[in-house]
This record gives C-alpha cells, sequence and structure tokens, in this order.
C-alpha cells in the first residue's frame, strides 16, 4: 500500500467516525436529557410501537450504528450515509413546519434544525468525497467488539432511562399522555386528566384544552378560540409547563377555569390539543389542524 493510499483510507475512516462521534453526542443528550416528546413528529406519528419503547430503540439504533462505525468504518459507511439521509428528510420535514428546535440534542439544548442540516449535510458530503467504499481495505477490529458493543448499545436506555410514571410523583423523567385511547370513555374516567383537574370542574358539555405558553401554535390558537367564545359550552383550560425557559408566545386565551400541570414536568403529547365532550363522554381529541375547522 503507497502513502497516498494509506493516507487515503486514514482520511475516509476518520471522517466515517466523525459522523459516528456526532451522531454519538445526539444520542447521549437524548439518553441523558430527552423525553420521546423530541422524537419529531413523522417518528410519532408512523410508529407502529408506543413513544416510550420507540425513544429507546431510536437510541440504541444511533448508539448501534456509532459502534459500527468506530469499529468497522469499511462496512459502516452505507449504513451511515442512509442514517444521515434520513435525518435530512426529517430536518427538512421540521423546517417546512416552523420548528424551532429539531430535538436532536433532548429537549434542553436547542439546535435549530438549519444548523443541523448544515452540519449533517457537511458530514454527508465528506463521507462521499473520501470515497470509503474505495479507499478504506482494513476489516476493522474483530467481530466480537462489535457484538459487544451492539448489546450495550441496545441495553443502555433501558437501563438508564426510566419509564414514564402516569401519576407524575415519581422521579421519572416525563409523563406520556395516551390521548389515542381517550374517545368514547367517561372524562371523569381518564385519571390522565382527573389527576390535574378537579372534577367537579370538568365540563360534561364542552371543551379541554392542553396548551403551552411558548407554543406559537398554542398562541395562534388560543387566539382563535378567544374570538369565537360560546358561553354554553365551557372551557377549561390546562397548562403544560415543561417550557417556561422559552419566551412566552400566548398573548390571548378564551375564558374559561385554568389549571396547570407541575412545572417543568415534561409531558410527551402535542399541543395544542383540544379534547370535546359531550354528555361527559370524550367525543373527539382533535390537534390544531382538525379543531380549526369549526372556527372557520
Amino acid at each position: 500500500m503507497t502513502p497516498h493510499t494509506r493516507a487515503r483510507a486514514s482520511f475516509a475512516a476518520i471522517v466515517v467516525r466523525l459522523a459516528g462521534a456526532w451522531v454519538l453526542a445526539g444520542a447521549v443528550a437524548k439518553l441523558l436529557l430527552g423525553t420521546p416528546k423530541d422524537l419529531p413528529e413523522i417518528v410519532r406519528k408512523l410508529t407502529p410501537l408506543g413513544l416510550d419503547p420507540t425513544f429507546h430503540i431510536v437510541i440504541g439504533i444511533e448508539l448501534a450504528v456509532v459502534c459500527l462505525g468506530w469499529t468497522k468504518p469499511r462496512l459502516a459507511w452505507p449504513v451511515v450515509l442512509a442514517l444521515f439521509g434520513f435525518f435530512e428528510f426529517v430536518l427538512v420535514t421540521q423546517l417546512l413546519a416552523g420548528a424551532s428546535s429539531c430535538g436532536c440534542f433532548g429537549a434542553t439544548i436547542k439546535v435549530s434544525p438549519w444548523l443541523m442540516l448544515s452540519v449533517d449535510s457537511a458530514l454527508l458530503i465528506s463521507i462521499l468525497l473520501s470515497r470509503p467504499w474505495s479507499a478504506i481495505q482494513s476489516p476493522g477490529l474483530a467481530a466480537p467488539v462489535l457484538v459487544a458493543g451492539w448489546v450495550i448499545a441496545f441495553a443502555l436506555p433501558w437501563i438508564v432511562i426510566r419509564g414514564p410514571d402516569p401519576t407524575g410523583k415519581s422521579p421519572s423523567r416525563y409523563v406520556e399522555l395516551h390521548t389515542d385511547h381517550w374517545v368514547g370513555k367517561s372524562v371523569f374516567d381518564l385519571a390522565e386528566l382527573t389527576r390535574w383537574v378537579p372534577e367537579d370542574q370538568i365540563p360534561t358539555d364542552g371543551k379541554i384544552v392542553l396548551w403551552r405558553q411558548g407554543c406559537e401554535h398554542c398562541a395562534a390558537h388560543l387566539r382563535l378560540m378567544a374570538s369565537h367564545e360560546d358561553p354554553s359550552h365551557p372551557i377549561v383550560l390546562l397548562q403544560i409547563r415543561d417550557d417556561l425557559k422559552t419566551s412566552r408566545a400566548v398573548d390571548a386565551m378564551p375564558d374559561g377555569a385554568r389549571f396547570a400541570l407541575p412545572e417543568n414536568l415534561e409531558v410527551v403529547v402535542t399541543t395544542p390539543l383540544e379534547v370535546r365532550v359531550a354528555g361527559g363522554v370524550v367525543t373527539a381529541v382533535l390537534d390544531e389542524e382538525h379543531a380549526r375547522k369549526e372556527y372557520e
């Protein structure tokens, strides 16, 4: 092997491992600081599993790709390219949706999708320019090292991350609201609501709106509701306070009873969310897009 060939091989392996290091940074941030709320919306919508196991599996996959990239870059480069291609697709969808943070580093560390897209694109292009398919000749470390790394990669999320606590009283990192199971049930039987709203304040015919103070979509929806108030349908406004460090976006609200979840309790649910109740039964749980149609 000539010096030029060795230099090309070293450069290609370094680029693949550098991309792995970037993936590792995001995986560790999610592992230590993140919640399923940070998963891209497209992943939350399409996963056939619950959000909690999906979150664990996503982190496991990222860590497994890192192990492959660091131990066997010759085999890893197409996997790394595919992962970064998926990242690019997700980031573009987030930009089109107007997201202010990509969630790649968890809820605590805010990173602009534009910045993440730039870094990911630079790494992806660098891998292509290094031509690892022809440059890297070494098979890398022994297979048992890779297997051991994979075992650790998929075990760590289940060891480190505490699952959601439906009571919100244990030291678990977050609470997951299973709003897709609410329709057709008595609103008074939903412990996920009655835990935070006294039963005598829950309307038998009306609306319950979950919102966040820093959410631009919540601000627009609450503003719309305030301009279409109907006194015959009481409203309960339930604030999720896991974004108190962000600037307040909500500037107008409809009249209604106001309640709030504990400060800084991470809640896995997309807001705004409008829960409609008739005869004491939940008839619909609507996101902003579907709830807006009533007011148009």
